[in-house]
């Protein structure tokens, strides 16, 4: 008996280990506002990208990938192969940058298939308990502060870390040490760094040469953090090779968005440098639906597998999730809510003829209500919604040969006119989005008007696209509810991307999701920016109690204590009268509500915690 046991133990880790031999290993790199064109390898005249070019050339390369125009919608559609609507993420900041908790990741898909995981640098996909990287399928997770380039801080595993170091190399050490403890099976290493997004600031042993150059200092910074982060993804693809683990792994690069021409510490670009950074010529920026704001790199490298090569099909962002399914041999859990993605895995096998069935709405944060004081950070309640038209949305529809864009930006003079608002392109005639081809095919354009208007009402009536956060308390010692995180808001009050604002009187009020883990009574703090609410009487209720607090001057102050039964409820947060002798006084600057139970001792001035 026991020898027939050992053959069959054997035997099923003989199963296991073939398995994991045939399996790669997965790194999966993003940069932060890279334009197609950052690139020396796609004919940047000032910046230097050896390792990447490298890279490209032993890769497949995609020359029309598309992502969105910001980064949390395509992190969120990168990360779950889904239209980031569906997902919850509908913008950057504000609550609406939260992935919704029923989502499913393919980090958590990999880790399920026995895959050691983990990502480092940019999240941007929610930021409080339940939200963050190690709550989602990364065994290991490094949640960096936005935007810190020199001397990195963040959060690792729940952990406050420090480090002396630039944010670029913080994120390829902890690539490079994860790797090598995890090297003997099958790992995912999502590198998600923060360069070059502003602030331009970058090392000056990678800035000196281009200020030599003649660049002015601005544009140097802004160079030299690609050049900086190239340079670090070449000592991590020098230790894949050193390890022997080159041939194994599959590398993906790509990056989130188009290119900002704005920088907080040095101010914009000038047209020429504008001009000079564009070699390609494509119309747009970071933010804006034309293909210089969604076009993006991609190399998908495994040359154990595929042949270098570049691929002229449309492909998209939400294709990523099902071709690592696919490579990993990995399955979708049973509820899962299905990919709105294709594999690639035919293209990158040199299979590129045939019918192309994408697809792909374009879209992000510009989501127009008429809501009184809706903004880019507001949450998109019901009412909101109730205040949405399709004919006001800045939105479009690409099909590998065409692109619908209703609404487009039109903040440069030489760009096409719309007609009826749109404007379409033949994408195999016209990558350079410069001849209206609207009016001319009207078979064409009235059957992606009539798609387009359909996909935007199929989300707004959706019950799980647009999703707001549901803030869990009750599973730490202090539970935190983001203040400019809603779920509704009501009167005056103004959302904005970091704090919530104008909550002023009788009428006003802003409404918190919360999944209650522990019933308990809760006292709650409020903490603000600034005291422009002293005299302010307010209210604050939940599903059986409720409270009212004069508030004080202090930045952190106890409000009241609720009750809280276990599960899912709401708490709101509203206005009753100004009791100051100023009568414009408001909840200006309203930061976070913290949760501690009335028996606890803890203290949330101690508390560190992600901004």
């Amino acid at each position: 008996m026991c020898s027939k046991f050992l053959v069959a133990l054997l035997l099923t880790f003989s199963v296991f280990a073939s398995a994991d031999n045939n399996r790669p290993n997965i790194i999966l790199i993003t940069a932060d506002d890279l334009g197609y064109d950052d690139l020396s390898l796609h004919h940047h005249p000032h910046i230097k990208t050896p390792n990447l070019d490298a890279l490209a050339q032993a890769a497949v390369q995609f020359s029309d990938f598309t992502v969105t125009p910001v980064c949390s919608t395509t992190r969120a559609a990168l990360l779950t192969g889904r239209d980031f609507y569906k997902t919850g993420v509908s913008g950057v900041h504000g609550g609406r940058d939260f992935m919704h908790l029923s989502e499913t990741l393919i980090s958590e898909v990999l880790q399920k298939s026995g895959y050691k995981t983990a990502t480092w640098g940019k999240w941007h996909l929610g930021k409080t308990e339940g939200y963050f990287p190690w709550n989602r399928g990364f065994d290991e997770g490094y949640y960096a502060e936005l935007y810190r380039h020199k001397n990195s801080f963040g959060w690792l595993n729940g952990k406050p870390v420090q480090h002396d170091k630039w944010v670029s190399e913080v994120v390829t050490d902890y690539a490079i040490d994860f790797i090598q403890q995890q090297k003997d099976q099958p790992f995912f290493a999502y590198l998600s760094y923060l360069a070059p997004h502003e602030p331009w600031l970058a090392p000056e042993k990678f800035v000196k040469p281009l200020v030599k150059s003649g660049l002015r200092p601005a544009i140097a910074n802004l160079y030299a953090m690609v050049n900086e982060m190239d340079f670090h993804i070449g000592r991590l693809i020098d230790y894949l090779d050193s390890q022997q683990l080159l041939e194994n792994t599959v590398i993906i690069f790509m990056s989130d968005n188009g290119p900002w021409w704005d920088s907080s510490n040095f101010g914009a670009m000038t047209k020429a440098e504008w001009q000079a950074r564009n070699p390609s010529k494509m119309k747009g920026n970071k933010g804006q639906s034309w293909q210089n704001g969604i076009r993006s790199p991609l190399f998908i490298h495994w040359p154990k597998k595929w042949q270098a090569s570049v691929v002229n099909r449309f492909v998209d962002v939400k294709d990523i999730f099902p071709t690592l399914l696919e490579l990993s041999q990995s399955s979708l859990p049973p509820q899962h809510k299905g990919l709105d993605g294709f594999s690639l895995s035919h293209y990158l096998e040199g299979k590129v003829t045939g019918v192309n069935p994408r697809q792909t709405y374009i879209a992000s944060h510009d989501v127009i209500s008429n809501k009184p004081h809706f903004n880019q950070w507001t949450p998109i309640d019901n009412q909101a919604k109730q205040h949405m038209q399709f004919q006001q949305q800045l939105i479009g529809l690409r099909t590998e040969k065409y692109k619908l864009l209703l609404n487009p930006a039109m903040d440069r003079p030489h760009y096409p006119k719309p007609n009826k608002q749109y404007l379409m392109f033949d994408m195999q005639k016209d990558p350079l989005e410069s001849s209206n081809v609207f009016e001319q095919l009207p078979d064409v354009s009235a059957q992606l008007v009539k798609n387009l208007q359909g996909k935007f009402n199929a989300l707004l009536h959706s019950q799980s696209a647009y999703r707001t956060p549901v803030y869990q308390v009750g599973n730490y010692p202090v539970s935190v509810v983001n203040g400019f995180g809603p779920s509704a808001t009501t009167g005056n009050v103004i959302s904005k991307a970091h704090q919530l604002t104008n909550l002023k009187q009788q009428g006003d009020s802003a409404t918190y999701q919360v999944k209650v883990h522990k019933a308990a009574n809760y006292k709650i703090f409020i903490e603000q920016n600034n005291k422009d609410s002293v005299g302010l009487q307010i209210r604050m209720s939940g599903p059986s109690s409720a409270f009212e607090h004069l508030l004080n001057e202090s930045k952190l102050q106890l409000a009241g204590t609720l009750f809280l039964p276990k599960g899912q409820s709401e708490i709101t947060l509203e206005g009753l009268s100004n009791n100051s002798i100023k009568p414009w006084t408001a909840i200006n600057g309203l930061r976070r509500l913290y949760f501690v139970t009335a028996d606890s001792d803890e203290d949330p001035v101690n508390w560190d915690y992600p901004r």
